[in-house]
């Protein structure tokens, strides 16, 4: 479903990701850990060139991409076959939660108004918001515009979701309206990559872990043998820091 090789991200002189093969099947949850500036969240975006890779192969579904000849057609082939929830909500402040939801559908999926609501409102309904859709973003609290962001994802009917850190902006008392509405995403069978440093919620979601640190993959097993029985040492010093505090 999806497929990294050799994965390689340079800013100016700064090599921020190392080789990275990665690959995560259809259906699977997969959650990324690591400290700050490991680069995780570069790695989400590399996958539908929200940050262009400087080489190597991404492949999403059927779809393979050399990041080097990358055209503006493979690239929208990419981000049309995926989902992203942002750290930051990202919506249009001036839109209602109905209207942020139904122009993906009219503008990227060239969807009529009518199908577009109609899909939008069963989506909303499924994230817990269908009392909110002619509010607007500012109307909402933080969890709930995260909830829309999830809602914007899901309707296009991705292929992949991908969420970079999702509840990292949200205040402690909100994270778990947003991380029980990702455990329903996630039970609907969807094929979901996640980036976070909620560490219990990875245990319980995830079908496999991938531990990195200075812009490679330095570990990666089920999430019982990550959390229960790491092999790298550095793994080991991380998980048992940030449990502790």
């Amino acid at each position: 479903m999806i497929k990294l090789e050799n994965i390689h991200k340079y800013y100016d002189s700064q090599h921020v990701l190392k080789g990275i093969n990665l690959t995560v099947n259809r259906g699977e949850v997969v959650s990324i850990l690591g400290p700050s500036g490991s680069g995780k969240s570069t790695l989400l975006r590399c996958i539908n060139f929200l940050e262009q890779p400087t080489s190597g192969i991404v492949e999403v579904s059927d779809k393979r991409v050399n990041v080097e000849s990358a055209s503006k057609t493979d690239i929208f082939s990419l981000r049309t076959s995926t989902g992203m929830v942002f750290q930051q909500y990202n919506l249009f402040k001036n839109l209602t939660v109905l209207q942020n939801v139904i122009i993906g559908l009219t503008s990227v999926k060239q969807m009529n108004k009518d199908e577009a609501k109609k899909i939008s409102i069963d989506i909303l309904e499924r994230v817990g918001l269908n009392n909110r859709l002619s509010h607007y973003p500012a109307q909402l609290s933080g969890g709930q515009q995260q909830r829309v962001g999830i809602a914007r994802a899901l309707a296009l009917n991705p292929e992949v979701l991908l969420f970079d850190e999702p509840t990292s902006s949200l205040d402690p008392e909100l994270v778990d309206e947003v991380l029980t509405t990702i455990k329903g995403v996630a039970n609907e069978g969807n094929t979901m990559l996640i980036v976070t440093h909620e560490l219990n919620f990875a245990r319980e979601i995830s079908d496999r872990v991938i531990f990195m640190e200075d812009g490679t993959i330095i570990e990666e097993g089920t999430a019982e043998q990550i959390f229960n029985n790491p092999s790298v040492e550095r793994t080991k010093k991380f998980l048992s820091k940030v449990i502790r505090n």
